[in-house]
Protein backbone atom coordinates (compact mmCIF):
# COMPACT_ATOMS: atom_id res chain seq x y z
CA UNK A 1 0.00 0.00 0.00
CA UNK A 2 3.26 2.29 0.14
CA UNK A 3 3.24 2.27 -3.28
CA UNK A 4 1.06 5.37 -4.02
CA UNK A 5 1.25 5.56 -7.62
CA UNK A 6 -0.21 2.29 -8.43
CA UNK A 7 -2.73 2.76 -5.82
CA UNK A 8 -3.86 6.32 -7.13
CA UNK A 9 -3.47 4.79 -11.24
CA UNK A 10 -5.66 1.88 -9.91
CA UNK A 11 -8.31 4.23 -8.50
CA UNK A 12 -8.43 6.11 -11.37
CA UNK A 13 -9.42 3.35 -13.24
CA UNK A 14 -12.44 2.82 -11.30
CA UNK A 15 -11.20 -0.07 -9.18
CA UNK A 16 -10.21 -0.73 -5.32
CA UNK A 17 -6.39 -1.66 -4.74
CA UNK A 18 -6.35 -4.58 -2.85
CA UNK A 19 -3.30 -5.50 -1.03
CA UNK A 20 -3.06 -9.26 -0.29
CA UNK A 21 -0.01 -10.78 1.16
CA UNK A 22 1.96 -13.70 1.88
CA UNK A 23 3.08 -14.70 5.05
CA UNK A 24 6.75 -12.59 5.91
CA UNK A 25 6.10 -11.06 2.41
CA UNK A 26 6.37 -14.29 0.78
CA UNK A 27 4.24 -17.44 -0.72
CA UNK A 28 3.93 -20.81 -0.98
CA UNK A 29 2.70 -21.48 -4.04
CA UNK A 30 3.89 -24.64 -6.24
CA UNK A 31 8.00 -24.81 -6.10
CA UNK A 32 8.30 -21.76 -4.20
CA UNK A 33 11.17 -21.69 -2.20
CA UNK A 34 9.08 -20.97 1.37
CA UNK A 35 7.00 -23.55 2.65
CA UNK A 36 3.61 -22.51 4.68
CA UNK A 37 -0.18 -22.33 3.95
CA UNK A 38 -2.08 -23.37 1.55
CA UNK A 39 -2.44 -20.09 -0.51
CA UNK A 40 -4.99 -21.89 -3.32
CA UNK A 41 -7.50 -21.94 -0.72
CA UNK A 42 -6.51 -18.80 1.30
CA UNK A 43 -6.57 -16.76 -2.66
CA UNK A 44 -10.04 -18.37 -2.61
CA UNK A 45 -10.96 -17.04 1.11
CA UNK A 46 -10.08 -14.05 -0.22
CA UNK A 47 -12.01 -13.76 -3.22
CA UNK A 48 -15.08 -14.95 -0.99
CA UNK A 49 -14.59 -12.46 1.53
CA UNK A 50 -14.31 -9.47 -1.08
CA UNK A 51 -17.69 -10.55 -2.67
CA UNK A 52 -19.74 -10.91 0.43
CA UNK A 53 -18.19 -7.90 2.34
CA UNK A 54 -17.82 -5.70 -1.53
CA UNK A 55 -19.81 -6.79 -3.61
CA UNK A 56 -17.06 -7.60 -6.25
CA UNK A 57 -17.81 -9.89 -9.18
CA UNK A 58 -15.51 -11.50 -11.44
CA UNK A 59 -16.19 -8.94 -14.29
CA UNK A 60 -14.61 -6.35 -12.16
CA UNK A 61 -12.21 -7.95 -10.75
CA UNK A 62 -8.63 -7.83 -12.24
CA UNK A 63 -5.42 -9.88 -10.36
CA UNK A 64 -2.37 -8.36 -10.34
CA UNK A 65 1.44 -8.15 -8.78
CA UNK A 66 5.27 -7.93 -8.65
CA UNK A 67 8.23 -10.08 -8.61
CA UNK A 68 7.07 -12.83 -6.43
CA UNK A 69 3.76 -11.38 -5.87
CA UNK A 70 3.19 -11.49 -9.54
CA UNK A 71 4.39 -15.34 -9.37
CA UNK A 72 1.29 -15.75 -7.25
CA UNK A 73 -0.94 -14.27 -9.63
CA UNK A 74 0.17 -16.40 -12.45
CA UNK A 75 -0.48 -19.57 -10.25
CA UNK A 76 -3.95 -17.96 -9.10
CA UNK A 77 -4.57 -17.26 -12.29
CA UNK A 78 -4.15 -20.82 -13.54
CA UNK A 79 -6.17 -22.02 -10.58
CA UNK A 80 -8.80 -19.78 -10.32
CA UNK A 81 -8.67 -17.10 -13.43
CA UNK A 82 -12.82 -17.52 -13.96
CA UNK A 83 -12.91 -15.31 -10.86
CA UNK A 84 -11.32 -12.46 -12.67
CA UNK A 85 -11.68 -9.98 -15.78
CA UNK A 86 -8.08 -10.17 -16.54
CA UNK A 87 -4.63 -10.15 -15.26
CA UNK A 88 -2.07 -7.55 -15.21
CA UNK A 89 1.36 -8.70 -14.01
CA UNK A 90 5.23 -7.61 -13.85
CA UNK A 91 8.69 -9.13 -12.85
CA UNK A 92 7.44 -12.55 -12.44
CA UNK A 93 6.34 -15.58 -13.65
CA UNK A 94 5.98 -19.36 -12.86
CA UNK A 95 8.44 -21.45 -11.37
CA UNK A 96 10.07 -24.87 -12.54
CA UNK A 97 8.96 -27.36 -13.22
CA UNK A 98 6.36 -24.74 -14.91
CA UNK A 99 2.81 -26.26 -14.62
CA UNK A 100 1.76 -28.20 -17.48
CA UNK A 101 -1.15 -26.33 -20.07
CA UNK A 102 -3.54 -28.86 -18.68
CA UNK A 103 -2.58 -28.14 -14.85
CA UNK A 104 -4.56 -24.35 -15.61
CA UNK A 105 -8.20 -24.43 -16.18
CA UNK A 106 -9.06 -23.55 -19.69
CA UNK A 107 -11.34 -20.91 -18.62
CA UNK A 108 -7.86 -18.22 -18.32
CA UNK A 109 -8.26 -14.10 -17.98
CA UNK A 110 -6.66 -11.56 -20.70
CA UNK A 111 -3.20 -11.10 -19.55
CA UNK A 112 -0.56 -8.52 -19.91
CA UNK A 113 2.67 -9.19 -18.45
CA UNK A 114 5.52 -6.60 -18.43
CA UNK A 115 9.38 -7.99 -18.20
CA UNK A 116 12.60 -6.21 -18.14
CA UNK A 117 15.27 -7.58 -20.41
CA UNK A 118 17.75 -5.92 -17.66
CA UNK A 119 15.92 -8.02 -14.51
CA UNK A 120 18.50 -9.48 -12.30
CA UNK A 121 15.95 -10.50 -9.52
CA UNK A 122 13.81 -12.64 -11.82
CA UNK A 123 15.23 -12.64 -15.39
CA UNK A 124 13.94 -13.83 -18.36
CA UNK A 125 14.75 -17.07 -18.50
CA UNK A 126 14.40 -17.29 -14.37
CA UNK A 127 17.62 -18.07 -12.13
CA UNK A 128 18.35 -20.37 -9.60
CA UNK A 129 17.28 -19.99 -6.05
CA UNK A 130 19.82 -21.94 -3.95
CA UNK A 131 20.29 -25.84 -4.51
CA UNK A 132 16.65 -26.49 -4.42
CA UNK A 133 14.35 -23.91 -6.49
CA UNK A 134 14.29 -22.23 -9.77
CA UNK A 135 12.36 -19.14 -11.15
CA UNK A 136 10.66 -20.49 -14.46
CA UNK A 137 11.05 -18.89 -17.99
CA UNK A 138 8.83 -15.71 -18.68
CA UNK A 139 8.46 -16.66 -22.51
CA UNK A 140 7.80 -20.47 -22.05
CA UNK A 141 5.26 -19.34 -18.86
CA UNK A 142 3.58 -17.34 -21.16
CA UNK A 143 3.51 -20.01 -24.17
CA UNK A 144 2.15 -22.05 -21.63
CA UNK A 145 -1.07 -19.91 -20.86
CA UNK A 146 -1.71 -19.45 -24.77
CA UNK A 147 -1.91 -22.65 -25.41
CA UNK A 148 -4.41 -23.77 -22.24
CA UNK A 149 -6.27 -20.41 -23.95
CA UNK A 150 -6.04 -21.71 -27.27
CA UNK A 151 -4.80 -18.41 -28.35
CA UNK A 152 -4.05 -18.49 -32.24
CA UNK A 153 -0.30 -17.48 -32.69
CA UNK A 154 -0.65 -17.06 -36.58
CA UNK A 155 -2.62 -13.55 -35.56
CA UNK A 156 0.01 -12.44 -33.27
CA UNK A 157 0.33 -8.43 -33.70
CA UNK A 158 2.80 -5.81 -32.00
CA UNK A 159 0.88 -3.20 -30.27
CA UNK A 160 2.21 -0.41 -28.44
CA UNK A 161 1.91 -0.08 -24.33
CA UNK A 162 3.42 2.94 -22.42
CA UNK A 163 6.11 3.11 -25.33
CA UNK A 164 7.14 -0.39 -24.73
CA UNK A 165 6.71 -3.10 -27.88
CA UNK A 166 4.68 -5.75 -26.87
CA UNK A 167 3.68 -9.28 -28.24
CA UNK A 168 0.03 -9.87 -28.43
CA UNK A 169 -1.79 -12.70 -29.38
CA UNK A 170 -5.63 -12.58 -29.78
CA UNK A 171 -8.12 -14.77 -30.54
CA UNK A 172 -8.11 -16.66 -26.88
CA UNK A 173 -11.07 -18.14 -25.05
CA UNK A 174 -11.65 -14.80 -23.35
CA UNK A 175 -9.35 -12.25 -24.82
CA UNK A 176 -5.63 -11.18 -25.49
CA UNK A 177 -2.30 -12.15 -24.16
CA UNK A 178 0.06 -9.66 -24.25
CA UNK A 179 3.77 -9.73 -22.97
CA UNK A 180 6.13 -6.64 -22.82
CA UNK A 181 9.41 -6.67 -22.91
CA UNK A 182 10.97 -3.18 -21.86
CA UNK A 183 14.65 -2.39 -21.48
CA UNK A 184 14.45 -1.92 -18.09
CA UNK A 185 15.19 -4.21 -14.60
CA UNK A 186 13.14 -5.47 -12.01
CA UNK A 187 9.92 -2.61 -12.05
CA UNK A 188 6.51 -2.05 -11.84
CA UNK A 189 5.43 1.65 -13.01
CA UNK A 190 2.24 3.02 -12.53
CA UNK A 191 2.44 4.32 -16.18
CA UNK A 192 2.60 0.42 -17.34
CA UNK A 193 -0.42 -0.29 -14.84
CA UNK A 194 -2.13 2.89 -16.77
CA UNK A 195 -1.28 0.96 -19.85
CA UNK A 196 -2.06 -2.26 -18.97
CA UNK A 197 -5.39 -1.96 -17.57
CA UNK A 198 -6.52 0.24 -20.41
CA UNK A 199 -5.23 -2.64 -22.56
CA UNK A 200 -7.26 -5.23 -20.77
CA UNK A 201 -10.86 -2.87 -20.93
CA UNK A 202 -10.24 -0.71 -18.04
CA UNK A 203 -10.39 3.00 -19.10
CA UNK A 204 -10.11 5.59 -16.92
Amino acid sequence: MQQRPLVETTLAHHLAYVAVDGIDGSWSFPHSARSGRDEKTFIAEVFDDLKSRYGFTPEKTVIGGFSIGASMAWYTSCQQGEKAAAMVTFSGVFWNPLPKPEDCIADLPPIVHFHGTADQTFPLAGRAIGKEFHQGNAYDSMALMRERARCDAKNAKSVTLDGIRCDDVPDCIRGDSIMCIHNGGHEARADMLDAGLTAVGFSK
